[in-house]
């Protein structure tokens, strides 16, 4: 859907929490796919400031942790080239055939599986309580897909949806979220209802899967849906679980504190690209980038062109596109320091994005890595990833990467 505003007087004069309310049309099946829920970023013609910012220096340095949570992530996971592989492909082909996919034909170095899907399905155990029956439990070879990624020296990511879930909320409807106005579970615009992010029994649920993927080999857990509903009708929503006015982002970090306990291995963090320049929480998402940094290793903002407002799709521009990548890994940055790494979720789809191709999928590599990316992600929800394929190994073949690549080494970016 289209959004035909114009930005700069808008932007100036309408309060971002409306500015939310009238772009959001339609909640995506997963955050990290196509068309997340747009909302206010600075006019396209605003060239984002680097030294002057006000937002990079608007909350102190100090809430990072003194010891950084990053120093976890191996120097595999700190160069990530990766890509989401669906269920929809992993169950309908055998593992050797996966594995062949991302290892010979992508040539990727990394993998997302889905540990817990969209729809509330944790796809690869029945161990977990309030998980033990079907649909639950799926796809019974994940543990062995895992390993074989993994002989084959590919990096996997445990992805989990977390309070976006249409089985936990309805087995345990205490959990959910409430509707003001019947006091009965809260459902978004696409009928799903969602986990009250501030439920301790919630965070367990979570934490419990969390555990059992570390369980099967995963190298690192991916939070996605980590996040407050934003949409229009999140007006009606009522948060049961709140108590001494636990703001939205206090609730999130808790979440990831208690994840981050529970495990061994790295934690990260799926977030809105736009965060990367809001002031606190302003858009109530619940992303309040400098209290969320201390208890994960990788924050990856979702930087999809297609999410951002019309004049930075409408008419081709790499350019635009190069900049807003660029930018964002640039800011986040600057605001966390180097205790945090920075991995991108790029645009791996056609949609919004006129001559989609090779040049357009480089670009937004390049930029990635001029900013300081520590690696970087591309999402397809259908696992279609040829044209990736033909880019990397052009790039690895190329000059101009490796010396990208060294100046990232050389030249780590600063605050």
């Amino acid at each position: 859907m289209c959004y035909n505003i114009n930005m700069k007087g808008f932007v100036n004069n309408i309060p971002i929490c409306c500015m939310i309310a009238l772009m959001v049309m339609a909640l995506p099946q997963s955050d990290t796919q196509a068309n997340p829920v747009p909302f206010a970023i600075p006019p396209v013609d605003h060239v984002y400031p680097d030294a002057k910012d006000p937002v990079a220096k608007s909350t102190p340095l100090s809430l990072l942790p003194t010891d950084p949570a990053g120093s976890e992530l191996s120097e595999q996971g700190k160069n990530v080239q990766g890509v989401y592989l669906p269920m929809t492909r992993i169950t309908t082909q055998p593992i050797r055939v996966s594995v062949r996919y991302i290892a010979k034909d992508v040539q990727s170095n990394a993998v997302i599986l889905d540990m817990k899907d969209d729809r509330g399905r944790v796809t690869f155990t029945r161990s977990i309580p309030s998980a033990t029956t079907p649909p639950h439990g799926y796809y019974s070879k994940m543990a062995r897909l895992v390993q074989a990624f993994k002989e084959n020296g590919i990096y996997v990511i445990g992805r989990i949806v977390c309070y976006k879930d249409n089985l936990f909320a309805r087995t345990r409807p205490k959990t959910a979220m409430r509707d003001r106005r019947t006091d009965k579970i809260w459902f978004d615009q696409s009928g799903m209802p969602w986990l009250d992010p501030h439920s301790p029994e919630a965070h367990k649920y979570i934490v419990n899967i969390a555990r059992e993927a570390q369980g099967i080999g995963v190298d690192e857990i991916q939070l996605d849906y980590v996040r407050f509903p934003v949409e229009p009708n999140a007006r009606f929503a009522r948060f049961p679980h709140r108590e001494n006015k636990q703001t939205r982002y206090q609730a999130i970090a808790t979440l990831l504190a208690k994840v981050d306990r529970a495990i061994s291995i790295p934690l990260s963090i799926d977030v809105f690209g736009l965060t990367a320049f809001n002031k606190g929480d302003e858009d109530g998402l619940g992303q309040y980038l400098e209290h969320l940094a201390p208890h994960v290793d990788v924050i990856s903002p979702m930087l999809y062109l297609a999410n951002w407002p019309k004049p930075f799709w409408d008419k081709p521009d790499p350019s635009r596109t190069y900049g807003m990548v660029y930018r964002a890994v640039k800011r986040i940055r600057r605001r966390l320091g180097n205790g945090v790494h920075i991995r991108p979720l790029l645009q791996g789809f056609s949609y919004r994005a006129q001559n989609f191709g090779m040049s357009f999928l480089r670009n937004q590599i390049n930029a990635a890595i001029a900013a300081g990316s520590s690696g970087y992600l591309f999402w397809n929800q259908g696992g279609r990833y040829q044209k990736l394929a033909t880019v990397w190994r052009q790039l690895r073949s190329s000059e101009e990467h490796a010396i990208l690549s060294v100046r990232q080494h050389i030249q780590p970016p600063t605050r």
